[in-house]
């Protein structure tokens, strides 16, 4: 990353991480649900059940519609993910292609977790995508034979291995690969990262550590009894983000997968005015004032940023 982009990077992320301060009038951070639809089920995620969701693909022209606004307002980082895996659209090539044209140099184009290289080495086109995005996560658990089979069903290391060297080699590359690693009991003795340097060099490696349980179960019981505390903060995602799902819906946060609290739809109205808009300005104001963790979504929210002392472990 060069010298100026990195200094758009710390102002997108000082703008992200202050956001129930600043009182933003157009969102930090875009994200567009290409696909609800996963083709594997890993064990600590929702699609290894029932899903709480209508699956579907999100068309060209809805993903046209709301990166030509997230673009009208100067939104620094447009992500590419939500409940499901991004390049299982069939538009996965012309929506990346899309994005970047309408990028300017602050621009972040990015498309974290959800990324499981399971593809055909030969999908040219699913490579062009990935290279026209400033940062890529791929979801990947173990080297050890057997391990990652167990943890995400119907993966294929060996595929996702053979992907993503031929992704780390391309020539001119500018792309970040983060290998995104989630640590349970059957890899909690793995040297994850000696392995991915070993591989990969300049890869990033981030682990999530699951060892004692599952998200939904108990994970945050769990964090703060390691003693991150447990009272609540203005969540920073309802004043930064707008995540579109991949019928067009916004929704204020990531974690919000039974899309409980919508708040607008791009085929009917603005980013600008679907930020500012009253069922928006409502949350965030039940955010500050403390009401919203009283009932519905935001009570049993199992995301990190709503409880004090909490820093992210990742720059993303």
């Amino acid at each position: 990353m060069g010298i100026m982009n990195r200094i758009h990077f710390y102002a997108y992320r000082y703008n992200y991480t202050r956001a129930p301060k600043l009182k933003h009038k157009a969102p930090i951070d875009v994200s567009l649900e290409l696909a609800s639809q996963c083709n594997q089920a890993c064990s600590y995620c929702y699609h290894a059940e029932a899903t709480p969701f209508k699956k579907g693909m999100m068309s060209l022209k809805t993903a046209q519609l709301i990166i030509v606004d997230a673009a009208a307002v100067s939104v620094p980082s447009i992500k590419l993910n939500w409940k499901g895996e991004s390049t299982l659209n069939p538009h996965f090539y012309a929506i990346t292609e899309f994005a970047k044209e309408h990028a300017d140099s602050k621009t972040f184009i990015e498309r974290l977790t959800n990324s499981n290289f399971k593809f055909p080495l030969h999908r040219d086109d699913i490579f062009k995508g990935l290279l026209n995005q400033t940062k890529v996560k791929v979801s990947f658990d173990s080297f050890i034979p057997g391990v990652m089979e167990k943890q995400r069903a119907g993966s294929n290391p060996a595929l996702a291995e053979k992907n993503i060297s031929h992704f780390y080699a391309m020539p001119n590359r500018k792309t970040e690969i983060v290998i995104q690693a989630v640590r349970t009991q059957l890899n909690k003795d793995e040297d994850l990262e000696h392995e991915v340097k070993k591989r990969w060099p300049s890869a990033t490696v981030s682990i999530r550590d699951m060892v004692a349980g599952r998200v939904e179960n108990n994970f945050v019981e769990q964090e703060s009894i390691r003693g991150r505390g447990t009272e609540r903060q203005s969540c920073v995602q309802a004043h930064a983000r707008l995540i579109f799902n991949w019928d067009g819906t916004a929704f204020p946060c990531c974690v919000d997968i039974t899309e409980s609290m919508p708040l607008g739809n791009i085929r009917e109205d603005s980013i600008f005015n679907i930020f500012n808009g009253e069922p928006a300005k409502r949350l965030r104001t039940a955010l500050l004032d403390g009401s919203a963790f009283k009932c519905g979504a935001c009570k049993g929210c199992s995301s990190f940023e709503s409880y004090k002392g909490y820093k992210a472990p990742w720059l993303s």
